[in-house]
């Protein structure tokens, strides 16, 4: 009886401990991964943008300006909390901000989702971890996308801003004789969204002088770079 009552013991420690290691298998998310997406009525980003557009081959348009967004009220949805963002540009800060659209985002236990012009993407997804990858399109109807996570505890400087710890974002980096896309996003725990980059070009086919040689002859570039907010004034850089 004391052999047996000692085996039913051994099977029980062992059920245990799949149990745990299940648990630890499904990796729950943690308010630490929620942090690298706060949201908070009130909050605001600032980011000074550098935008190319090519017009033709050899020429194209250079703006810089500082685009804005700022999480005025929140509302309940189907037991869901969405946020209401505005976004506003300005071309100096001795500019007035200028309100030109606005959006909704919400965070659950599982990801991130922003809605512009009733079309949600999913931003984010939760747990964060290099073997997690999604499809940023998954709710709309445009060609699916997929983005995967990079450089975990990544430190990031650009200019004076520096972070001890991000976690990238990449989506399409590609590059062929025809075109050239590529979707970047470096995120930093309580802060957001601090560097933003998109590609979307097509290189010259039209003569075999260009070919091949990288002359981009339509599309844009955008770089988008954390400058002001107001999470920077209370966290640790």
């Amino acid at each position: 009886m004391f052999k047996k009552h000692n085996l039913w013991f051994f099977f029980l420690l062992f059920f245990l401990g799949l149990c745990e290691g299940c648990r630890q298998m499904n990796h729950e998310p943690t308010p630490d991964d929620a942090a690298f997406f706060p949201l908070q009525v009130g909050d605001y980003w600032v980011y000074q943008v550098t935008q190319e557009k090519y017009l033709a081959i050899k020429s194209s348009l250079k703006s810089s300006y500082q685009f804005q967004e700022k999480i005025k009220s929140s509302y309940l949805q189907n037991g869901q909390l969405f946020y209401l963002v505005e976004e506003s540009t300005r071309q100096t800060e001795q500019s007035a901000w200028k309100l030109t659209g606005i959006h909704t985002v919400y965070k659950s236990l599982s990801e991130v989702v922003s809605q512009e012009n009733n079309v949600p993407m999913i931003e984010l997804v939760f747990p964060i971890l290099l073997t997690t990858s999604w499809n940023s399109n998954l709710y709309n109807t445009r060609p699916d996308t997929k983005l995967q996570y990079q450089n975990q505890g990544k430190a990031y400087r650009r200019g004076p801003l520096g972070f001890d710890r991000t976690i990238s974002v990449m989506g399409d980096n590609d590059s062929t004789l025809v075109n050239q896309s590529k979707y970047f996003r470096i995120y930093a725990p309580n802060i957001g969204l601090v560097y933003r980059e998109d590609v979307a070009v097509a290189f010259c086919q039209s003569s075999s002088d260009c070919i091949g040689k990288g002359i981009i002859e339509s599309g844009a570039t955008m770089k988008w770079e954390l400058i002001a907010s107001n999470r920077l004034l209370n966290t640790t850089k």
